[in-house]
C-alpha cells in the first residue's frame, strides 16, 4: 500500500505529486489522461488502471480537479464505492461551501472520512515555504491529513470543523484578488497611456507592499469589531479620489467598468450616511442584509 494517492495530474496536481514523491512518499497517481502519469512513475509513482485500484492503492487520497462536479464524477466510477471504506478523502478542488457540504456528505454515506481544502500558491510554489493550505473537517482527520499536506505547503492552517469553511475562505479571499488583478492591470493600463513603463508602476507599488499589509490588518480588526472611527482615509475622500480615476480612465480611452465600479461603491457608502468613517467602512453597503450596517 502507499502513503497516498494523489488524483488530478494539471498544473497543480501533477505538482503536488511530485513533491510528495521528491519528500520520499509512496505515491499512487491517477488521471483521465494517462499520459500525464508518464513523469511522475519515471519519479517513483505508481499509476493503477483505474480509479478504484487508485483509491484502494492508499488510506489517504488527495483529489485535485477543476471543480467539485469533477470529483464526484471520478468518485462515481465503477468499483470505487466500494473500496472507499475507511480511506480519507483530501478535496483540494475549486467551488463554493456548498459544494464542500454536498461532496462530504456523499462521501461520509460511503464509509469514508472527508476533509475539504483550499491551495494558495502557484504549481511552482508546492512544497516550498511560500505554498498554503488550508483544511476544514474533523479534527480528527485533519490530523491525519497534517503530515502529508506540511509536505506540499510551508503554511498549513486549521480553519475548524465546519466543512464549508475552507472554501468560505478561499471564495473571500479571491474577491481580495480579483480586485487586485483588476486594480494593478487597470494602473499597467493607464501608465502605458502616459507612456510610463508598467514594470516601473510594478516595480513602485511592491516598494510600498507593507503599508498595504498593514492595512489589511487593521480593516480586518475594524470590520470584526464593527468600529470605523479614527480615519486616515475618509469614505468621503476616497469617494471623490475613485471619481478622478475613472473619469481619467475615460480621457485617456483606457476601459472604465472597474474604477465606475469601484467609485459607484464607494459613492453608495458615502451617501448612505458614512462619509466621515474610515475607508473600510465601505463594507456596510456590501454586507448581507441580515448584518447591521450601523
Amino acid at each position: 500500500m502507499s502513503d497516498v494517492s494523489v488524483v488530478g495530474l494539471g498544473e497543480m496536481g501533477g505538482a503536488l505529486a511530485r513533491a510528495l514523491i521528491n519528500a520520499g512518499k509512496s505515491v499512487t497517481v491517477w488521471n483521465r489522461s494517462e499520459a500525464k502519469s508518464t513523469a511522475l512513475v519515471a519519479l517513483g509513482a505508481k499509476a493503477p488502471v483505474d480509479m478504484a485500484e487508485a483509491i484502494a492503492a492508499s488510506p489517504v487520497v488527495i483529489i485535485c480537479l477543476s471543480s467539485y462536479a469533477a470529483s464526484l464524477d471520478v468518485l462515481q466510477q465503477p468499483g470505487v464505492a466500494d473500496v472507499m471504506k475507511g480511506r480519507l478523502v483530501v478535496q483540494l478542488s475549486s467551488g463554493t461551501p456548498g459544494h464542500a457540504r454536498s461532496l462530504d456528505s456523499w462521501v461520509r454515506a460511503k464509509g469514508a472520512r472527508y476533509l475539504d481544502g483550499a491551495i494558495a500558491a502557484w504549481p511552482r510554489q508546492i512544497g516550498g515555504p511560500e505554498a498554503s493550505i488550508i483544511g476544514a473537517g474533523p479534527d480528527a482527520d485533519f490530523a491525519l491529513a497534517e503530515p502529508l499536506l506540511r509536505v506540499l505547503a510551508g503554511n498549513v492552517s486549521y480553519v475548524g470543523a465546519n466543512i464549508g469553511h475552507a472554501a468560505a475562505i478561499t471564495n473571500a479571499a479571491m474577491a481580495y484578488f480579483a480586485g487586485h488583478w483588476i486594480g494593478f492591470a487597470q494602473g499597467a493600463a493607464i501608465s502605458e497611456a502616459e507612456g510610463i513603463d508598467p514594470a516601473t508602476f510594478g516595480e513602485m507599488l511592491s516598494g510600498i507592499g507593507s503599508m498595504f499589509a498593514d492595512d489589511m490588518l487593521k480593516m480586518g480588526r475594524a470590520i470584526a469589531d464593527n468600529r470605523f472611527d479614527n480615519a486616515e482615509a475618509t469614505i468621503k475622500t476616497i469617494t471623490g479620489d475613485l471619481g478622478w480615476l475613472a473619469e481619467y480612465a475615460g480621457d485617456l480611452g483606457t476601459d472604465t467598468a472597474f474604477p465606475q465600479l469601484a467609485a459607484d461603491t464607494f459613492r453608495r457608502a458615502r451617501d448612505s450616511g458614512f462619509g466621515a468613517e474610515q475607508h473600510s467602512a465601505v463594507v456596510k453597503v456590501l454586507r448581507s442584509p441580515g448584518k447591521s450596517a450601523v
